[in-house]
Parts: C-alpha cells; sequence; structure tokens
C-alpha cells in the first residue's frame, strides 16, 4: 500500500516535470519563432537601407559624370535613381512604423533625400544651361556632398540601430534554443524513467519532445539559409558597383583620348591666326586668339591630367621592389630648374624600400613636391623635407599595431598652407582651395596621390594651418597582399 502510494507520488510528480518541461518548450519554441520574424524583418530593413544607398550614390555619380561629359542619358539616370529612392523611402517607413526611432529618422531621411535630389537638379541645370565652369563652381560649394552626407549619415545610423537589434534578438534566440534544449533533454531524462513506471505515457512525451526538437532545428535551419542567402545578394551588390566603376573608368579614358584631337586643331588654328593674319586681327582680336589659345591649353591640361588620374588603374605596372629614397632623389634632380626659380630646396632623409609600382611611386612623390613648390609663401623660399619610417617593424621601430609592417613618408614644407577644415576636399576630384589667377593647376594632382595610394592599400592624410605649411602623411605596407585596383 505504501509502496502503490509511493509509487503514485512519483508518477505524479514526474507527470508535473514533465507537464512543466513542455510548456517551458512550448514558450521557448513560440519565443524563437517570434525572433525569426524580428530577425527576418531586420534583413528586409537592412536590405531597403543598403538599395536605398546605391540609389542616392548612383543619382551623384549621374550627375558628376553629366557634369563631364554633357550626356543627356545620365539626366534619365538621374530621373530613374530618383524614382527609386522615393519606392525604397517608402518600404523603409513602412518597415519601421513599428520602431518610434527609426521612424523619425526615415522622415529626417526622406528630408535629406528630398535635398540631395534638389542640389542635383539644379546642378543639371547649372551645366546645361550655364556652362561647365560655373558646374564646377557649384560642385565647390559642397551642396551635393553636404546633402549626400546627411543622406549617408542617416542611413548609416539607421543600419547602425538595426544591426544592434538583430544582435539582440540573436542572443534572445540562442536563450530560447538553449532553454528549449535543456529542458528537452530534461523530457527525455523524466521520460525514460516514466517508462518503468507508465512506459505508455513515458513514450508519448518522449515523442512530444522529439517534435519539438525538430521544430527547433527546422527554424534555425531556415535562418541559415535566409543569411547565406543575404550575403549572396550582397556579393553580386559590390561586383555590380566594381563593374561600374571599371566602366566609368573606361570611359574617362576614351573622352579623354577623343577630346585630343579637337584640342590640337583649336590650339594649331589659333597659332595661325596669331602668326599669318596678326596685323589683320587688331589688338582685340589678338586678345581673343591669346585667351582661346589659355583656354585650350588648360583644357589639355585637364584632359591629361584626368587621363593620368584613369592610367592609375588601366596602365598600372606589376609590383616590384622600390627604393624611396632613390625615386624621391630622381624626382628632385626632375624638377631642378623649379628649385632654381624658387630658391628652394628638397631636404630627403631616410627612406624605406617596399614593393610597390615604380612609376606610380615616382608620380606619388612628384605631385607631393611639386605641389610645396607650387604653393610657397611670397618672397619666402621654399623649404621642403622628405623623410619616412618602417611601422611595427621588430625592435625600436615598433609604433603601430597593425599586423603587417607599414612604411610612412611624410613630405612637410614651409608654404601657405591651408585650414583644416579642407584637409578631406583637397583630395577630391577637381577640387582647388585658390583661383587659377593665383597659382596654375587642374586641382588632379592630390587626387591623383590618393589613388595612388589606395591602390598600393595605404592611405593619405594632411594637416596643415595658414601661413604655417602643410604636412602629407602616406602609410604603404612594406609588402601588399594584392593589386587593390587590380592591375
Amino acid at each position: 500500500m505504501i509502496l502503490a502510494k509511493g509509487l503514485l507520488l512519483g508518477l505524479l510528480l514526474a507527470v508535473c516535470v514533465v507537464v512543466g518541461n513542455a510548456v517551458v518548450a512550448y514558450w521557448s519554441i513560440g519565443r524563437l519563432q517570434v525572433n525569426e520574424q524580428w530577425l527576418v524583418h531586420t534583413y528586409q530593413v537592412l536590405d531597403a537601407l543598403q538599395r536605398l544607398r546605391i540609389s542616392v550614390n548612383d543619382a551623384d555619380g549621374a550627375f558628376h559624370v553629366f557634369h563631364i561629359t554633357t550626356d543627356p542619358s545620365y539626366q534619365e539616370g538621374l530621373d530613374e535613381a530618383g524614382k527609386l529612392a522615393t519606392q525604397q523611402l517608402a518600404t523603409v517607413r513602412t518597415l519601421v512604423e513599428d520602431n518610434a526611432l527609426q521612424l523619425e529618422r526615415a522622415e529626417e531621411l526622406r528630408t535629406h533625400v528630398g535635398a540631395l535630389m534638389a542640389a542635383l537638379r539644379h546642378g543639371f541645370d547649372i551645366r546645361s544651361h550655364e556652362g561647365r565652369s560655373p558646374s564646377a563652381e557649384y560642385i565647390e560649394t559642397g551642396a551635393i556632398k553636404l546633402a549626400l552626407g546627411e543622406v549617408l549619415r542617416t542611413i548609416n545610423a539607421m543600419e547602425t540601430e538595426e544591426n544592434r537589434l538583430m544582435a539582440l534578438r540573436g542572443e534572445e534566440s540562442s536563450d530560447s534554443f538553449r532553454t528549449a534544449r535543456v529542458n528537452t533533454l530534461l523530457a527525455v531524462a523524466f521520460g525514460l524513467g516514466l517508462i518503468f513506471s507508465a512506459g505508455l505515457l513515458g513514450m508519448r512525451e518522449l515523442q512530444a519532445r522529439q517534435r519539438a526538437s525538430d521544430i527547433l532545428t527546422r527554424s534555425h535551419a531556415q535562418l541559415e539559409i535566409r543569411v547565406l542567402e543575404r550575403t549572396s545578394q550582397l556579393n553580386m551588390t559590390n561586383e555590380a558597383l566594381q563593374r561600374s566603376n571599371r566602366e566609368l573608368e573606361q570611359f574617362a579614358s576614351v573622352a579623354s583620348h577623343d577630346l585630343q584631337e579637337p584640342l590640337r586643331k583649336i590650339q594649331a588654328f589659333g597659332d595661325r591666326l596669331a602668326t599669318r593674319y596678326q596685323p589683320v586681327l587688331g589688338e582685340q582680336g589678338q586678345e581673343y586668339v591669346a585667351r582661346m589659345q589659355s583656354s585650350a591649353t588648360r583644357m589639355r591640361r585637364l584632359i591629361d591630367d584626368l587621363l593620368e588620374f584613369s592610367r592609375v588603374t588601366t596602365k598600372a605596372q606589376p609590383l616590384e621592389k622600390c627604393d624611396l629614397g632613390q625615386i624621391a632623389r630622381e624626382v628632385v634632380s626632375d624638377l631642378e630648374s623649379r628649385l632654381q626659380q624658387t630658391g628652394g630646396r628638397v631636404d630627403i632623409g631616410p627612406l624605406p624600400t617596399i614593393r610597390s609600382d615604380p612609376t606610380q611611386m615616382r608620380q606619388l612623390l612628384q605631385n607631393l613636391i611639386g605641389n610645396a613648390l607650387k604653393f610657397h609663401r611670397p618672397n619666402v623660399a621654399p623649404v621642403i623635407d622628405v623623410r619616412g619610417r618602417v611601422l611595427n617593424s621588430e625592435g625600436n621601430g615598433q609604433v603601430d599595431s597593425s599586423p603587417k609592417p607599414q612604411a610612412e613618408v611624410v613630405v612637410t614644407d614651409n608654404g601657405i598652407g591651408f585650414e583644416q577644415q579642407f584637409a578631406e576636399r583637397i583630395f577630391d576630384v577637381f577640387q582647388r582651395l585658390h583661383g587659377r589667377q593665383e597659382f596654375e593647376g587642374t586641382g588632379m594632382g592630390l587626387a591623383i596621390c590618393r589613388r595612388i595610394v589606395e591602390r598600393h592599400g595605404g592611405h593619405i592624410r594632411a594637416e596643415s594651418q595658414p601661413g604655417a605649411g602643410a604636412r602629407f602623411i602616406v602609410t604603404l605596407p612594406i609588402e601588399p597582399l594584392t593589386d587593390r585596383m587590380g592591375t
């Protein structure tokens, strides 16, 4: 009798434990399914934001190519990008309606995208009706760059929030899965115990727990499949962007070559007018011819610099061991006449040897030293210091925490300098801080420098103050793993 009562109590206790575990497992499964739905929702938001980023970048690219080529097809490209951006904004807003913070940012994003599209269309109008110079001046105001920056900043903020939510929900899913797994194991153990006391009941309970485990396994398998699909989509988008960049580079090269022949004819006929018909032209006519020749010369310099910019990748040479000190001395020798004109000097300190494209390293140092000579202070002889060091090397030179040794090259001058707020802008294409009347040039030299450095897997930055000279710091890997732009 006592044994029967004990067995009955044990059976009831086991049944209670099994039922309790079943409830917890069921709750965990429900929670896991909810978290899975939220994870899918987060991926949808991130995908919509990524598509919006591509659309606004396409719109910005269409305007800058139109600025160079005036091809009317890029007006259609801007309109198409604007329509896509509007659709994607609506998708983002619908997806984030449940999140007050993200909804507020979505409204900000709508405002910023509208401002960017208005700025780009205004730029198209200026280029179409007023010409290249007013368009370039409009670009220099930074209105487009500022509007694009606000759009990308807001997108980045929304992506950061979604990634935070994704991590949080992933942790919750893991907790739910662990809870369900532990409870499943406990249920199985008690089920085995019930086999000896109530075999049929224990078997049924074990089958229920097995079904719960299968549901969890399928849920995780589906989630992994969706993550793989998302990764594949991102890889395809990245490949498309790379193809687009290569096509733009090829277009710039071909367009520049096609412009050379008309310019040569303009200069040739201008020379004939100036030499053969000088008496007929008169003083004003000669002035017009001189202005035409000057404009053609500036245009040719722009084309040559554009070709040089595209050749950083299209005409790049294989990487090899280069003594930067020897290259620097050769550059100074080439600039000897300019040094004599300005009364300046170049001090060359120790420079490392790295694996690089020797022609592009020569171009890099020539542009940096040439810039320092050009932007010297009036009545002050330019003094330029070029030296380098190895970062993260063994021994006393260990000054960096990166895993691979880097070479640092610093070019310092005592020139006119510039405001530090323009330290990034000076590396953009066609960007000038001074008018042509003050200093010659096309605004391409530093853009070429940055492109060369990025091709080698490094980075370049500038430090300066007005009237206190400038300092350009170039960091390059000693042994680049790969050519970053595919020579």
